[in-house]
């Protein structure tokens, strides 16, 4: 299975208060179809997060495979967890990571109630990278689980709990 990444993707914001709002939805398809005709409508994964000048903070995972990608990622109930985290600081952005048939194309949303596992299971280690960097993630799906696992020096590492082989599995995985 093959996924592109497309982003970071910067949210315009609303109104006196500076939300994000349906209004964003309509810029964001005309930004993704302007990247690549189809896009919006695409099933994939996706990821907020918000830009500041420390750097990019992953803030919520989601997945699209009933919906087209761009009104999942900014659905009214998605829009209020994202709104919860902006403040004056910082640029909400999204990622998109659409899936692609072997030839390259787009994936097109199963018909009726079928799933894609490999979006389910991306979705899952998304949301496992991104609480491993943001403890205060707004996903409620998996992260239950996740915050229960400690691998010393690994994952939700606590400080000072590393040792040589932790360290020494860590650069094994990720060189």
């Amino acid at each position: 299975m093959d996924f592109g990444v497309i982003g970071p993707i910067k949210l315009s914001r609303h109104g006196k208060k500076r939300l994000i709002t349906a209004d964003s939805i309509k810029e964001l398809i005309e930004e993704l179809e302007s990247k690549e005709e189809g896009l919006s409508e695409a099933c994939g994964c996706y990821v907020f997060a918000k830009q500041t000048g420390k750097g990019l903070m992953p803030w919520y995972v989601g997945q699209a495979c009933k919906r087209p990608l761009a009104a999942e990622a900014l659905n009214p109930s998605n829009r209020e967890k994202y709104n919860t985290v902006l403040d004056a600081r910082g640029s909400p952005v999204l990622f998109f990571l659409p899936l692609r048939t072997p030839s390259g194309k787009l994936r097109k949303r199963p018909k009726g109630v079928g799933r894609i596992h490999a979006l389910d299971f991306l979705e899952r280690w998304l949301i496992a990278a991104a609480l491993e960097r943001n403890q205060k993630l707004k996903n409620s799906k998996e992260t239950a689980f996740l915050r229960t696992i400690h691998v010393t020096g690994i994952l939700n590492a606590r400080k000072g709990g590393s040792t040589k082989a932790s360290r020494d599995l860590s650069r094994t995985l990720w060189p």
